[in-house]
């Protein structure tokens, strides 16, 4: 009788611990920042890259930068470009822009803390 009811909790246990794993491991950064933003940002988002550092690129984890930029200020840079920074507004569409700024460049931010 002991082992019918402790397979369940076990199996639920399981299921449970597989759905945390699942939820813990989401893709940062996006196959989309590796793709476009990589290069010059590095994968982690400090521009230590070869890239980065001749174009002086920003380091996402700062913690004031992150602070003082808005999300339509950074959609704009990266849909127009600015100083160094090449324009995506041509190649990726509005949504991807937003995703990149909302869960990447963000997403840094809060590594950053």
């Amino acid at each position: 009788m002991k082992v019918t009811r402790l397979l369940p909790a076990l199996v639920f246990g399981g299921l449970v611990s597989f759905g945390v794993v699942l939820y813990a491991t989401e893709d940062h950064p996006s196959a989309l920042f590796k793709e476009y933003c990589a290069r010059c940002h590095g994968e982690d988002g400090k521009a230590d890259t070869v890239k980065g550092r001749q174009l002086m690129a920003q380091d996402m984890t700062d913690p004031e930068w992150q602070a003082e930029k808005s999300d339509a200020d950074l959609i704009k840079v990266v849909t127009a470009g600015g100083e160094d920074m090449p324009q995506f507004g041509r190649k990726l569409t509005k949504e991807q822009i937003e995703s990149l700024v909302k869960k990447d460049v963000r997403g840094f931010g809060k590594k950053g803390k």
